[in-house]
């Protein structure tokens, strides 16, 4: 009985990956997904590869774009012209995201600290 009930459970899951299609498979392992404040700022990343920024208090700026990411950088593009290059680092837990932009001035070497606020 327990080997029918494996077999129907699996069936089901296999039914459910291939109807949901790979990009939902790979939108679950994806640790960017969800939203980051850090304390202007506000970053929603999107299953779909799509991302959403806001900045300010009282005034508040939005921007959106597409994102993309490998194992070394994040590439946050708000057009199809220019992508911002950042070095990221996750936390153990992935609670907290540090985002450093990718540049060659020696003067400008910032790190961004983001919490992850719909913690799962």
């Amino acid at each position: 009985m327990k080997k029918g009930h494996f077999l129907i459970i699996s069936v089901a899951f296999l039914s459910v990956l291939l109807i949901t299609g790979c990009d939902t498979i790979s939108g679950l392992f994806n640790p960017f997904n969800g939203t980051w404040k850090s304390g202007l700022f506000t970053l929603t990343f999107k299953p779909d590869k799509t991302f959403e920024m806001e900045t300010g208090i009282g005034v508040i700026l939005e921007s959106q774009g597409k994102y993309r990411y490998d194992d070394d950088y994040l590439y946050l593009s708000f057009s199809d012209d220019y992508i911002n290059e950042f070095s990221y680092e996750f936390n153990d837990d992935k609670s907290k995201l540090s985002l450093s932009p990718k540049t060659s001035s020696r003067w400008f070497k910032a790190t961004i600290s983001f919490d992850k606020v719909d913690l799962e």
